[in-house]
């Protein structure tokens, strides 16, 4: 029969994602030992479902600083988890068809040298010379030594794992169905597993939901402009090494990473760009990646694509993510929205918010991912 069961903790994680595990990581760190709720289990959705790719070149430069010193994290994680996750720092290729694209890249690199991200432009016979895999159709690309690649599946949960030997409650398959307020502050999460309804007081709540952070806002009164869009990713059938790096070309669509068993990951292709939290792999998506993928490394154009999936990306209206409190609601902070640049941006995010509640302010300067931008 199910009963309602009372606990406390110092703090509540909502979401299992890399973001909330990087959290309860660096709260453990801390000394504070969290309580993180996933529905599911831990890397289950947008985390464990990307492409893999850990880059700080091509993004909107207010996430810059933040990725340049998540790489820094990610680097150091590589030991410190105690678990193999499988990140190389390999590179990061993103190449162009046109002159056009080119001078796209040009301007990018000049802004991203000033803020001191080491990168360089490449011509053709460069790109022949040190990336000799990729297809004729490339006439250049824009190269970052730093950038590189991670197992999806494994990161997040090798945090989340990491996190529980230092203290912190892991709770998969438990749902937050409300977060309790009185008198404008958070006072406790209500939850559901599968004995029963769970009451978490608790005075801090993370919530990190990914694509479902809205709904559970809503029920506040607090609005959170996100939209689910899929996402799909294609898996080759096991080749001899061809690549390192992370490679992805915006005029073909597409996006790869071999991983460190031989299989090259696919995707980008065909992305969905509708309201939907539909995870099917529509057949046309798949032959889009294909294509794709044939004409930006020629060695997969025969081979075979041994497995599929889709993922639920959490796109805000600019593309960048929410780190915010909310006026009126002490102790409830937004850490969502990271639309398809979480998976690099997780371990920075977690650290900056652990910051954020054991000292009262972040290393880094966070105002550009207010969530009040919206409402001008």
């Amino acid at each position: 029969m199910n009963t309602q069961r009372k606990v406390n903790a110092p703090v509540v994680i909502i979401g299992g994602g890399i973001v909330g595990c990087a959290t309860a990581y660096y709260l453990a760190q801390a000394g504070v030992q969290a309580t993180l709720l996933e529905k599911s289990v831990l890397g289950n959705e947008a985390s464990g479902r990307n492409g893999g790719g850990v880059r700080q070149q091509c993004r909107d430069r207010r996430e810059r600083a933040l990725a340049m010193a998540s790489v820094k994290l990610w680097v150091a994680l590589r030991t410190k988890l105690g678990f193999d996750i499988e990140y190389n720092q390999g590179g990061n290729i993103r190449m162009a068809t046109t002159e056009q694209r080119m001078d796209d890249l040009r301007r990018e690199s000049e802004e991203e040298l000033q803020d001191g991200l080491a990168v360089e432009m490449w011509d053709r016979e460069t790109l022949r010379r040190r990336a000799p895999y990729l297809g004729e159709v490339f006439i250049g690309g824009k190269y970052c030594a730093t950038d590189g690649t991670a197992n999806p599946l494994l990161a997040p949960r090798a945090l989340g794992w990491a996190a529980k030997r230092l203290g912190a409650t892991i709770m998969p398959r438990t749902e937050a169905l409300h977060v309790q307020v009185q008198a404008g502050h958070v006072t406790a999460v209500i939850a559901k597993d599968p004995t029963g309804e769970l009451v978490i007081e608790t005075p801090r709540v993370i919530h990190a939901g990914g694509p479902w952070t809205p709904q559970l806002a809503q029920t506040l009164g607090v609005t959170v402009p996100i939209v689910p869009t899929r996402s799909v990713v294609a898996v080759t059938q096991r080749l001899p090494h061809l690549f390192d790096e992370f490679i992805s070309s915006h005029d073909l669509g597409v996006y790869a990473r071999q991983a460190r068993e031989g299989h090259v990951h696919v995707g980008g292709a065909g992305a969905e760009h509708d309201d939907t939290f539909d995870q099917t792999t529509p057949l046309g998506t798949i032959e889009k990646i294909a294509r794709g993928a044939a004409g930006m490394i020629p060695a997969l154009r025969h081979v075979n694509f041994l497995r599929t999936w889709a993922g639920t990306i959490e796109n805000t209206p600019d593309k960048v993510a929410i780190m915010d409190t909310v006026d009126g609601i002490g102790g409830y902070i937004i850490a969502a929205g990271f639309s398809g640049h979480g998976f690099c941006l997780g371990p920075i995010a977690g650290k900056l918010l652990t910051e954020w509640l054991v000292e009262g302010e972040a290393s880094m300067p966070l105002e550009q991912f207010r969530l009040t931008r919206f409402q001008k």
